[in-house]
């Protein structure tokens, strides 16, 4: 029986087989056999019809309760709460074993029905609470959801409501790089507050369980901001940029594919923000002329260059070019007249583009 692909997969297929039939890879007959072992998947009308059926049907039901939602027990509103959240938890047991998107659905909406229901519930029975708590309670069910299930749209909810929790106490804090220039407290505050580190390592543990990519990814980038949150305020912010930035290169060079690509990201970032001599203020070294932020453009250009060597084309250009791009607008854009500075600009691009056109062509290996 022929395997059923979507028309977008068919036509790929018939394709690619014509390709190979033209460069003799396979025969035409071989071809059509291959060809014949799938088929074009209908489109259910009919699922489609009872999939928009039910959402009215729920839309309908869920303006009903607002509607009358005062007027009803609390009781048994805590009930419908309750009972909705069960049902969902129930619905992904039933759907994910035919459908894994399905599956994933209906536990998203058991957490969304959660958070709704941490709102209701606290309004309902008068209950002091924080925006800082919701966020927190709400997260601690999405982390221990996705721990038990293995969920990857869990871990994504869960670190979207952990950074926001995060910002919301003061734990993070996206300025402090730019405000704190010097330490303002002890080292012993380092890990103030400890629930903040707790959160961080439910948020490990939940990436742990599922292993996947983009959950690595925002849990190094909650890492980064509050280590760069709380070092700034024990280190100052020149000192926590330079840390940051060194711990990206050894990051860059001795971590895995995905790890040494955020390690990259950290360098670049990091370092360019030390090429500015604001970031130099305060330092203790940083006496009389102010040759410092550019030492360190020379060694985030050259780290650049290197990761071009390494394969990281992309980014080590990228990052290349806005640091050129970062020196032109900032030391000669202002003191050019527009048409003449925009022609200077045209030529850099082009001249660099030609360059590490060349660079990766002798660096990388094909």
């Amino acid at each position: 029986m022929p395997s059923a692909i979507r028309k977008r997969e068919m036509d790929f297929l018939s394709f690619e087989a014509a390709g190979w039939v033209e460069d003799g890879t396979i025969t035409s007959e071989q071809a059509s056999e291959i060809m014949s072992r799938y088929e074009v998947r209908p489109r259910n009308v009919r699922a489609v019809m009872l999939t928009a059926g039910l959402v009215l049907l729920g839309l309908g039901g869920v303006s009903f309760l607002l509607a009358n939602w005062h007027e009803i027990d609390r009781v048994i509103r805590l009930c419908i709460i309750a009972g909705s959240y069960i049902a969902s938890l129930c619905a992904y047991f039933f759907a994910g074993r035919s459908s894994a998107k399905t599956g994933k659905s209906f536990l998203m909406l058991s957490s969304a029905v959660f958070g709704g229901g941490i709102y209701l519930v606290t309004h309902m029975y008068d209950i002091p609470i924080t925006l800082a708590d919701f966020l927190g309670y709400w997260a601690a069910e999405v982390i221990t959801v996705s721990i038990i299930f293995r969920d990857e749209w869990q871990v994504y909810l869960a670190g979207a409501l952990s950074l926001a929790w995060m910002n919301e106490t003061g734990a993070v804090n996206a300025f402090a790089l730019y405000f704190v220039s010097t330490a303002r407290l002890p080292l012993t505050e380092f890990f103030a507050p400890w629930s903040a580190f707790a959160l961080l390592a439910a948020m490990w543990g939940a990436y742990f369980s599922v292993k996947d990519r983009i959950a690595l990814m925002i849990n190094v980038m909650i890492t980064v901001l509050l280590l760069a949150s709380r070092m700034s305020l024990c280190f100052g912010g020149t000192w926590t940029l330079i840390i940051l930035a060194v711990a990206g290169a050894v990051m860059s060079f001795a971590g895995s594919a995905d790890i040494g690509i955020m390690g990259l990201l950290m360098t670049g970032v990091f370092g360019l923000l030390l090429t500015w001599p604001m970031f130099w203020r305060g330092a203790e070294f940083a006496s009389g002329r102010n040759v410092y932020p550019v030492i360190n453009a020379v060694i985030v250009a050259g780290l650049m260059l290197a990761s071009i060597w390494r394969g990281h084309s992309g980014t080590g250009i990228t990052f290349c070019v806005i640091l050129a791009g970062r020196y032109f607008f900032d030391h000669l854009f202002g003191y050019l007249p527009k048409a003449w500075g925009f022609t200077a600009a045209g030529i850099i691009l082009l001249a660099g583009g030609i360059f590490f056109g060349r660079i990766r062509n002798l660096f990388t290996k094909e």
